[in-house]
Formats: structure tokens, sequence, C-alpha cells
């Protein structure tokens, strides 16, 4: 008789574990499925995210390069016009009005350049044609021939072989002038570093020597430029990091990838 008690507990303490076990892993099993289906819900929803993203960013491009054309063809073209008007009317001014109008000029002059620069800046006419590198130097080359800071590039000598896809170029582009703008802006520097390098990625490292940001508050207060910036790399499937400091400068490192799946 005390034997069969024995054996029921037994047979009773088994049952149990198998029920708890059972339970245990109905458990697990479930949640397995639920992380699951909550991973393909947050991977759905950056992925909608990312389509809203492009669209978007391909919407503000259609409007810049519209915007640029306009600007170059009408605005450009009617300040060239307005200047051969002057020009047809100096020899019948006096030595006063001579010279109003050739300060009238200097200003037309100006204003067409301005034009001219605003407009490749919304829409920049070569990055089709010569690529991101070709146009970064002669964007470059315009920020210098300002005098306002001094921006030195160093890239590989085949760097130039390297073939990006149109949306990534622009992408990089307008990073790389936001930037540029940002730190003649804010950042109180005096030199620029923009160096590319090719490697499974292609590394992209922008660096100015000016003040520096403490890094938490830029990110808590995110500007318009920081997050256009951020957002376009996303676009582009980059990983980039940032580093600064308060009396530090700034510097972003860019790893994009070559792949034309965007």
């Amino acid at each position: 008789m005390v034997d069969n008690v024995y054996l029921l507990i037994f047979y009773g303490v088994v049952l149990l574990l198998v029920l708890v076990a059972s339970f245990l892993l109905f458990y697990i099993k479930n949640q397995s499925v639920v992380w699951k289906q909550k991973r393909q819900f947050q991977e759905s929803q950056i992925a909608q995210q990312k389509e809203l993203l492009n669209a978007v960013i391909d919407s503000q491009e259609v409007e810049r390069k519209r915007i640029g054309q306009d600007l170059h063809d009408e605005i450009g073209g009617t300040l060239s016009a307005i200047k051969l008007m002057l020009n047809s009317l100096r020899n019948q001014l006096s030595t006063d009005q001579e010279e109003v109008m050739s300060e009238a000029k200097q200003l037309i002059d100006k204003m067409i350049v301005d034009v001219r620069h605003i407009s490749h800046d919304l829409s920049p006419p070569g990055l089709a044609v010569f690529g991101l590198f070709t146009t970064i130097e002669a964007f470059v080359t315009l920020i210098n021939n300002t005098g306002e800071i001094k921006i030195s590039i160093e890239q590989e000598e085949d760097i130039e072989e390297v073939e990006l896809p149109e949306k990534t170029a622009l992408a990089l582009f307008r990073v790389l002038t936001q930037l540029v703008d940002n730190t003649i802006k804010h950042a109180n520097a005096t030199e620029i570093a923009i160096s590319f390098k090719k490697d499974d990625d292609l590394q992209i490292n922008y660096q100015d020597n000016g003040k520096g940001f403490d890094l938490a508050v830029l990110e808590k207060r995110g500007g318009i430029g920081m997050q256009n910036i951020q957002s376009r790399l996303q676009m582009v499937n980059a990983v980039y990091k940032i580093d600064t400091e308060i009396g530090k400068g700034f510097r972003l490192a860019v790893s994009c990838p070559l792949s034309s799946e965007n």
C-alpha cells in the first residue's frame, strides 16, 4: 500500500514536471512568434518610412532643379540683358552718371555670379556628367575663391573610377555641401579637410578645425541642417559617426555602400 502511494506521488511529480515543461515550451514558442511578428512590423515601418523619405527627397530635388533652371535661364538672362542695355548708354552719360553706371554694372555682375552659384547649388549641372568627385572639386574651388575658408581634398588616384548611382552621388553631394555651409555659418573654422577612400565601401571623412560642439546637445537640438544630413545618409544606407567636442572641431566619418541597391 505504501509503495503504491509513493508510486502515485512519483507519477504525479513526473506529470507535473511534464506539464510545466510543456507550458514553458509553449510560452517560449509563443514569445518567439510574438517577437518575430513585432520585428517584422518594425521592419515594415522602417521600410515605409524610408520609401516616404525617398519620395520627399525626390520631390525636393525635382523642385530644386526647376528653381535652379528658372534662376539660371530667366533671372540670369534678364540681368545679362540689363547689363547690355547699360553698356549701350555709357557714351551718352556725363562723368558723374558714368560713375553711377559703373557701380550699377558691378552690382549686376555680382548678382549674375550669385544667381549662377545659387542655381548650380540647387541643381549641380556637372554631377550626372562628371560624377561626385569632380563636382565636389569644382564646388570646393568655388568656396576657396571666396577667401572665407580654406578647404582641402585628399583622395586616392583611382577614386574617379568609382561609379556611384545617381541618387547616391546626389545625396553625398548634398551632405558635403550642407556640412560646408554649417561649418562656415556656425563653427568659426579656418580650415576644412575632406577625404575620399575606396575600400569595400566608399569612405568619406569630413573635418573642420572649428569650435566644436557638445555632441549630446547637438543631437538633442537636431537642427534642420543635421536632420537633412542624417536623412540623406540613411536614404543611401550609409553608416556614419559624428565626433565633436567643444574646442576640438567637428568630424563626420561616412561609410557608403557602392551597390546600386539603396
